[in-house]
């Protein structure tokens, strides 16, 4: 889609976030602390009462963003596919945002109000699942998507079948829960460094929008991560170190989720171990971390997470930030390359 839509589409969401952030602060703060005050306090300055719920305020966002492309893509003469199969693909991908981040939503009430820590976390994986394989049925129904797996290296496509719909949910599944640890764990915002998650999102998603703009047949993840995009700019106005609203386990699933998306729409699912090598890392090193706890009772990294290892080796947020950025446009390069080679595949 051409640049003047994507550019209505950035200004429109940094604008509609910029005052809708601004507006539901003092709500989500009353829930929080049972005061309400209009004035959100000094921008640099923390002072204990910064809400959660960032994804509902990013979900808002997000629609807004859809709304624009649809309309855009209806007047637009050159499309990748039908207009009735993008639009249905959107409006499914949105619908999966919005019920992944609902139950973030009910985690990050029930912790702002102390009734308890929310959903049992079994409970929210079997609904990311159901979820997400619904998703990639519709996708493969509308011709969004189909069943085959591009390898690399000229190995050449590998055809997944049925079991295509429950890889793809699993895959959906563990990037939504990857990008929830690199936010932080268990939505405990003294482990987390504030803004980062929205950062790493931010850059996988321009990546994945700058790469999809080569190719015509990649028109609905481009326009998703711009989408993105959008969403995490609006949201680091308030959201960036010093937060003055935290991202919770509502804005984590909710960026999550839109990765996860974008990852499975390109039909090229190990795009995500490029543009996604810092939240692949930070599993990693997560998993690696607790192995070792398990078996030899001693601490491999001073943190649950790396980005908490390197915030306990004295590391500010800006530092880490920046470094988990230049990281993910190093990783992008072989997105670049993953994609012309699939171009290439696909044209032969």
């Amino acid at each position: 889609m051409n640049w003047q839509v994507q550019s209505i589409i950035l200004i429109s969401e940094l604008a509609a976030g910029a005052v809708l952030f601004r507006f539901f602060i003092p709500f989500f703060r009353r829930v929080k602390t049972g005061r309400f005050d209009l004035y959100i306090g000094d921008r640099f300055k923390k002072d204990g009462s910064e809400p959660k719920f960032a994804g509902l305020v990013m979900a808002l966002v997000m629609l807004i963003g859809i709304v624009i492309t649809i309309v855009g893509m209806r007047s637009s003469e050159e499309l990748s596919g039908s207009r009735e199969a993008l639009t249905q693909g959107y409006i499914a991908a949105a619908a999966v945002v919005l019920l992944i981040t609902a139950t973030g939503l009910t985690d990050d009430y029930n912790k702002e109000t102390k009734r308890g820590i929310g959903l049992k976390k079994s409970v929210v994986v079997i609904i990311e699942l159901v979820v997400c394989l619904g998703f990639s049925y519709i996708l493969t129904k509308s011709g969004m998507a189909d069943t085959k797996l591009l390898l690399p290296f000229h190995i050449g496509n590998v055809e997944l079948g049925f079991i295509f719909y429950p890889l793809t949910a699993v895959l959906m599944t563990v990037i939504i829960n990857l990008t929830e640890l690199h936010d932080c764990p268990g939505g405990v915002t003294e482990y987390g460094c504030d803004g980062l998650c929205a950062m790493t999102a931010m850059m996988f998603s321009l990546a994945c929008a700058g790469a999809c703009a080569m190719y015509r047949w990649l028109e609905m993840p481009q326009m998703l991560a711009v989408i993105t995009a959008g969403c995490c700019s609006a949201y680091m106005i308030f959201g960036i170190s010093p937060a003055k609203m935290y991202l919770g386990q509502s804005g984590s699933r909710f960026l999550g989720a839109m990765l996860a998306v974008i990852t499975v729409t390109t039909n090229m699912p190990l795009v995500f171990l490029c543009s996604g090598i810092v939240l692949v890392a930070e599993g990693v090193c997560t998993l690696v971390g607790h192995l070792v706890f398990r078996h030899k009772k001693q601490l491999l990294f001073k943190g649950l997470t790396l980005h908490g290892h390197l915030r306990s080796r004295g590391w500010g947020d800006y530092r880490i930030m920046a470094v988990s950025s230049v990281v993910t446009l190093i990783g992008s390069a072989g997105l670049f390359a993953y994609a012309s080679y699939a171009d290439g595949i696909i044209i032969r």
